[in-house]
């Protein structure tokens, strides 16, 4: 797997309001993060208050992504954020790092 290149995928249908998902994978050999891929998912119902809300969703969407496209276990780095119509971040809602384990 090529972890330097970036792509898109949608967990479902597309929609008015998106939050997205920009993944970054460990890798060892380098020793830091690399950009993986950005997941564009469905604004939740009802939508995270806190910092720890945004972190517990954003780890289910990372997981049910990784599941069942078959990621490499690991570390992984994500940002949730808004973006603009131009796919340009104009809001962070959390940041962290997630290990995944098959």
């Amino acid at each position: 797997m090529i972890f330097a290149l970036t792509r898109r995928v949608r967990t479902d249908t597309p929609r008015v309001e998106s939050v997205w998902l920009d993944v970054r994978k460990w890798t060892g050999l380098r020793g830091t993060f690399h950009p993986f891929i950005e997941v564009d998912c469905q604004v939740p119902e009802p939508r995270p208050v806190s910092g720890d809300e945004w972190q517990e969703w954003a780890t289910a969407q990372l997981h049910a992504v990784a599941s069942r496209e078959r990621w490499q276990a690991g570390r992984y780095a994500y940002t949730a954020e808004r973006r603009d119509e131009d796919g340009r971040s104009f809001e962070e809602l959390t940041r962290g790092q997630w290990d995944f384990r098959t």
